[in-house]
């Protein structure tokens, strides 16, 4: 399975009906996969901006999460956002309600050829250290701000606002509760709203009631292993809201005690957020912070796998299914050998993902026709082998169903593989 080639944005994306993911304009699933690229608008020389925009569309990402006003990230910042690569400043002598012209048409410039790729910016207006640690946004000045980029951006389809910063909003809320309303008024709802908060943390912690909040963003940061439950614990809270991991453990990352973090770790993360009933947002370790190798890391090995997620992840009609860990008579696995499933609502199918060479034992019965056509796919590669066709002991001519189970093991030499069940008569 391949990678999509890049389509033109059918946005702005707004929440389904039933709440549990994002739809495009003409009310079709969307499926978020998004890429972490912090200083792009802020620092990116142009056209290595637009090589790494038209890059990752070709690769099949949809959503680019960056920051307005950037100043270097968590540990690196400096005490007031930086210039862009021209050395304009966002701010008007360092005031939030003073935003900059020549800064913000750049700005533009890029949501616009963003959106020629078929990807959905998801812009930070500001980095939570110049709201928890220099108090540069107020609740006075934030609404202001908030207002000023919500009218500008108002018609603007590939558009997500997202709130915080790499910080709990403890102490400070207001400050962003009035960031979040100005950008509301400003673009009349036009657009979602999400809060990005600081490691092993998830914006539902402290808004999921609040109207503004449209959906739930969670940091696991080193936690990897618990992005299953921290992800499925979201998704079930009322009301219902999509629940996005928007930052794991990032491709090649340093920092982490639960690491290193192989292209294995970033693909666990991923398909564990999507068999949780949720989305997720890849990142590579140069890439957030524009190290020196940032412009080298396109295709890494983990960016080019997203690309296989994706593909193998919508092979199926994903936004109907639902978590169902009951599929598992065996071998569920736990923390960081975790297995995970999704099954078809109405018994069509199911998706299981391994995370790594293991036998587990599956309950086939789950499955609602007679019979069973199991699909392995590489999540590494996309390279698929047929898994057989088995009877499920379902419509047997019989009272009672027959309890049909079959062991199934992660063929040789992969590192993790999707088995795709689907009910055949």
């Amino acid at each position: 399975m391949s990678a999509r080639a890049p389509a033109a944005q059918r946005g702005p994306i707004a929440v389904s009906e039933n709440g549990r993911y994002f739809i495009d304009a003409e009310g079709d699933p969307f499926f978020w996969l998004g890429d972490t690229a912090w200083p792009l608008l802020g620092q990116y020389p142009r056209e290595e901006a637009e090589a790494y925009l038209a890059r990752r569309g070709q690769q099949g990402f949809t959503v680019i999460q960056g920051v307005l006003a950037w100043g270097g990230g968590t540990g690196f910042e400096t005490r007031a956002p930086g210039a862009n690569y021209a050395g304009h400043l966002p701010w008007l002598d360092e005031d939030p309600s003073r935003p900059n012209e020549e800064y913000f048409r750049h700005v533009d410039h890029l949501v616009e050829y963003a959106g020629a790729q078929g990807l959905v910016l998801a812009m930070l207006p500001t980095w939570g250290y110049y709201v928890n640690n220099v108090p540069t946004l107020t609740a006075a000045n934030a609404r202001a701000y908030g207002l000023w980029l919500g009218n500008r951006y108002r018609e603007w389809p590939n558009i997500v606002w997202v709130n915080g910063g790499d910080r709990i909003p403890t102490g400070y809320e207001e400050v962003y509760r009035a960031l979040a309303q100005g950008l509301r008024e400003g673009d009349g709802g036009a657009h979602l709203i999400t809060y990005h908060p600081c490691g092993w943390r998830s914006s539902s912690q402290f808004f999921h009631g609040e109207e503004w909040l449209d959906f739930n963003m969670i940091q696991t940061w080193t936690e990897w292993s618990k992005v299953y439950p921290a992800v499925r614990a979201d998704r079930e809270l009322l009301p219902l809201k999509p629940v996005v991991l928007g930052e794991g453990a990032y491709e090649n990352g340093p920092e982490y005690p639960q690491g290193p973090i192989t292209p294995l770790i970033v693909r666990r993360q991923v398909w564990w957020a999507f068999m949780a009933g949720g989305f997720s947002t890849y990142g590579q370790d140069q890439m957030w912070r524009m190290g020196p190798e940032w412009a080298s890391t396109f295709d890494t090995p983990a960016a080019l796998q997203m690309g296989q997620f994706r593909a193998i992840a919508s092979s199926r009609r994903w936004w109907e299914m639902i978590p169902d860990q009951g599929l598992f008579a065996s071998g569920v696995g736990s923390e960081r050998t975790l297995n995970a499933a999704l099954r078809h609502p109405e018994g069509s199918g199911a998706m299981v993902y391994l995370s790594g060479q293991c036998h587990v034992l599956l309950h086939l019965d789950k499955i609602l026709n007679r019979q069973v056509k199991a699909t392995w796919v590489n999540a590494q590669n996309g390279e698929e082998k047929d898994g057989g066709t088995h009877p499920t002991g379902n419509l047997n001519e019989r009272t009672f169903p027959e309890g049909r189970t079959r062991w199934f093991a992660t063929p040789g030499h992969w590192e993790d593989a999707v088995l795709l069940l689907d009910g055949v008569m």
